[in-house]
């Protein structure tokens, strides 16, 4: 299987209200049931917090909220207890209307506009940090730098990435039998070029005999990593 391959993505240079973004990022909550990510992160949830939600939750690369607020109420139906929701994002989109339905629902949400560099620089640690389709973005290097700066931060990260690979790349051509706009298109195809594999992302990260790792591939599109701080 080829290296990794990093290509900008559309969506990432259009500001939040430009109609093809809207249209994309619809498209995008149409795709997550799809490829299975709403059931991954709400079994996750289920196993990893039985009784209650974290503390505190950071949504990194958040776009505009959906998966997670689709997820949450689903995985503790009993409301957020006053968990603390941070949603960050360079350029965030998340309604007010779903602020308030989480706020109904117990949860504290707080949308951060921030660059990842400046907002882990004064970050507060944090119960949990996940991302979902956040880290291809990168490049090795910066990831290996940004897991030793999440592992001060957390006890708990997880991610669900572009699994690269055949069923990946067939599956990107396939999406305009879904009317999937033309930005949905070229960001599916040049993220599967940069997803992961195998175990790439425990090779990038810190401090290995701390931590407990899991990654590995869920059905045909996800690859997904968790790591655990040691008790």
């Amino acid at each position: 299987m080829s290296a990794r391959r990093l290509s900008p993505e559309i969506l990432d240079s259009l500001p939040s209200s430009d109609p093809s973004a809207l249209a994309s990022r619809r498209d995008l909550q149409r795709l997550h049931p799809l490829l299975g990510q709403t059931h991954l992160w709400l079994r996750w949830f289920q196993k990893r917090y039985p009784d209650r939600p974290p503390a505190s939750l950071v949504d990194l690369g958040c776009g505009d909220g959906h998966l997670l607020t689709t997820v949450l109420p689903k995985a503790f139906p009993n409301g957020g207890h006053g968990s603390r929701l941070f949603f960050v994002d360079r350029q965030p989109s998340v309604p007010d209307s779903t602020l308030e339905l989480l706020r109904r629902q117990n949860w504290l949400p707080t949308v951060i506009p921030s660059d990842l560099k400046e907002w882990i620089r004064s970050a507060p640690p944090t119960e949990l940090i996940l991302t979902n389709l956040f880290l291809h973005h990168f490049p090795d290097p910066e990831l290996r730098d940004l897991f030793q700066k999440i592992s001060n931060l957390t006890p708990m990260f997880a991610a669900a990435e572009p699994l690269r690979g055949f069923a990946g790349t067939i599956g990107s051509r396939l999406l305009r039998f879904l009317g999937c706009h033309s930005v949905t298109l070229h960001d599916a195809r040049v993220s599967v070029q940069a997803g992961f594999r195998d175990h790439e992302l425990s090779a990038l990260w810190p401090n290995l005999s701390d931590w407990s790792l899991a990654e590995c591939r869920i059905g045909l599109f996800t690859h997904f990593f968790c790591a655990e701080k040691a008790q």
